[in-house]
């Protein structure tokens, strides 16, 4: 494979989807607004001990390794949003990049060019596995500074100060697993999105539709025949499986103590990683299908040339 047309290929997508880079430049400047106008800065993290948060931040003032801790798992939840904003431009992007080209017959021109099928299709799944999760991640970054900035300074001398300590460790450690993730998540996702290339390049008319819809008929057929929810339940676990294993929620109840609450951010804090799916046996199927589907693909572009 050629890199320099993979550069420009990966370029041209940019260019003619430009949503790809302006979602997440507005996910990160929705976060920021929310610091900015906000008195809750822990993201998905809720705290609420009943009178007793003094007391936890009173014990988190002295215990800097569960303080590092803390940070990052409330840094690392403002990250999430802009995974999951990001997957759902992906979506979209998708069921559109193969039926567009052929629906405005710019086929015809690409297909003239010297570049092959495989690397065309090869660049679409690249934009959607890597380069739109990895220009996510680069934003969601930065906005983590700037957000942790706006706390550090509303936070100051008050009992929540202990937030607003910056742990640089931390911080280029919870980086280095978000970029983890990032790859994990492009192995998890590999056959939805390479199914969704499929639509794009088969359907004639609502690739969304198309996309949507043979997915429902099986559940229900399921559902009627033999009254059970496997497809249902496969179908679930590969959209939002991800997100589940990236556990970033701390549950704080009625009655817990602090150092209760302080070894549930031990918890959160082990599962900022997701290392452990590459040990699933369904992670590596789906990844082998989508290698399969992604040469039904190459081959359905060369021969559909109009919509």
């Amino acid at each position: 494979m050629n890199i320099k047309v993979m550069k420009t290929l990966l370029w041209r997508e940019t260019w003619e989807h430009r949503g790809l880079v302006w979602a997440p430049l507005i996910t990160a400047a929705v976060i920021v607004l929310t610091a900015l106008l906000s008195t809750s800065f822990t993201g998905s993290v809720r705290l609420d001990l009943d009178g007793k948060e003094q007391q936890l931040f009173a014990a988190l003032a002295t215990d800097f390794s569960h303080q590092r801790q803390m940070f990052a798992v409330w840094l690392g939840a403002l990250v999430v949003p802009q995974l999951f904003v990001a997957m759902i431009v992906v979506v979209f992007y998708t069921l559109d990049s193969l039926y567009i080209e052929r629906r405005d017959r710019s086929i015809l021109f690409w297909k003239s060019m010297p570049v092959s099928d495989a690397e065309t299709v090869g660049s679409k799944l690249a934009t959607a596995l890597l380069l739109v999760p990895l220009w996510a991640w680069l934003v969601s970054m930065l906005a983590s500074l700037v957000v942790f900035a706006i706390v550090s300074v509303k936070l100051s001398g008050t009992p929540l100060a202990p937030l607003a300590t910056f742990h640089l460790g931390a911080w280029l450690g919870l980086q280095l697993t978000m970029l983890q993730n990032v790859l994990v998540a492009a192995l998890w996702y590999a056959p939805v999105a390479v199914y969704l290339l499929l639509i794009s390049v088969s359907a004639k008319r609502s690739p969304f539709l198309w996309a949507i819809l043979p997915p429902v008929l099986l559940v229900i057929f399921e559902d009627v025949t033999f009254n059970t929810n496997m497809i249902a339940g496969f179908i679930v676990n590969r959209l939002i499986g991800f997100f589940r294993e990236l556990d970033l929620h701390i549950s704080a109840r009625d009655g817990d103590t602090s150092a209760s609450v302080i070894q549930e951010i031990a918890r959160s804090y082990e599962q900022l990683g997701t290392l452990d799916m590459l040990a699933k046996f369904d992670l590596w199927l789906g990844v082998a299908l989508a290698v399969i589907g992604f040469f039904v693909v190459v081959r359905l572009r060369r021969w559909r040339d109009d919509a």
